[in-house]
């Protein structure tokens, strides 16, 4: 297997890019996930208050409201004032389903990002008829589904709620010949009747503005938190630098010496023979081996000198004897 050629530094440079890359990622699904939380936390909001106020209203039936004319209510009752004038006090009644209406309807010309609007499969005023998405919501909502479905459409969050009929509300959506006569006389009977408690109603549609994730991510992410992770990032390298690949170049140079018998020490001050760093039991094996090669190489020396020592000798004795033998 063919090893690499690079050196450790490089290598943990390329693999810190991969983890930044890796968490980068994981920090954008992460992003992803607490911004669509938040946007269905808005829109859940928008339900709560509207299905409140519908709540409010279905308390009395219905709620009748002052004014001098409208083209949107059930029924209609006018009194004379109790002063001089001869100007009648109007009052137009509506029932839940109508406050909402208007209600969604005053919403979409507020400066509020978030509009709702309630629909159905059978609905009474083509008014709320829904639409593409509100159609695709009716079909998903459901036991399964939790009662809700969202989606993105055109750049906006889309999300709809189940809402499911009351007691309080057959008296207008049940049988259309019980139904009031004010309702027939608005709505007809074609639409928007026979249903009965628990049956789905239909939905309470919101949509919100969505924003790119990038545009949102500078409003998760600050300064502090770019000099955090930079210092992490510092701190990561230097660690590598002065506790790995410093030792690991001392080690290396030390090592070669030994090699070509020069004598350099080896700094061990410190270190503990048992010792769990794996680069100080390097450090303590290496310098037992250059002891042990030091002291090798002193006893080869050491032979070599008593050899020379020796085979002097022997020369000597050889010429003495020879000298001897020619005196003879």
């Amino acid at each position: 297997m063919k090893k690499s050629k690079m050196s450790i530094a490089s290598r943990f440079a390329a693999l810190l890019l991969v983890i930044i890359a890796l968490n980068g990622y994981a920090y954008y699904l992460i992003l992803q996930n607490i911004y669509l939380q938040e946007l269905k936390a808005q829109a859940q909001t928008v339900v709560g208050n509207v299905e409140a106020f519908g709540t409010w209203v279905a308390q009395g039936g219905r709620v009748w409201v002052k004014g001098k004319s409208s083209d949107s209510f059930l029924s209609q009752e006018s009194f004379a004032q109790l002063n001089d004038s001869q100007e009648q006090v109007h009052f137009f009644s509506k029932n839940p389903a109508l406050a909402q209406r208007e209600f969604s309807e005053v919403v979409a010309k507020s400066t509020s990002p978030a509009k709702f609007r309630m629909t159905s499969q059978n609905v009474m005023n083509p008014v709320n008829a829904p639409d593409a998405f509100e159609i695709t919501a009716l079909s998903k909502v459901g036991f399964f589904s939790g009662g809700e479905y969202a989606d993105f459409v055109g750049g906006d969050y889309r999300y709809a709620k189940a809402v499911y009929h009351k007691e309080s509300c057959i008296a207008c959506h049940g049988d259309a010949s019980k139904a009031p006569a004010d309702v027939i006389n608005r709505y007809g009977s074609q639409h928007g009747f026979g249903f009965k408690t628990g049956d789905l109603a239909g939905i309470i549609s919101v949509t919100i503005p969505a924003r790119k994730l990038y545009e949102s991510i500078w409003s998760f992410v600050g300064i502090k938190e770019i000099v955090l992770i930079l210092t992490s990032m510092v701190l990561a390298l230097w660690f590598v630098r002065s506790e790995l690949i410093a030792p690991i170049k001392r080690l290396t140079q030390a090592a070669h010496d030994i090699s070509t018998g020069k004598d350099m020490p080896i700094d061990t001050e410190g270190m503990d023979v048992n010792t769990k760093n794996e680069l100080h039991q390097l450090t303590l094996a290496i310098s037992r081996m250059k002891n042990s090669t030091n002291l090798a190489i002193k006893k080869m020396r050491e032979a070599k000198t008593a050899a020379v020592d020796i085979l002097a000798k022997a020369k000597v004795a050889v010429a003495k004897a020879r000298d001897d033998s020619q005196d003879k």
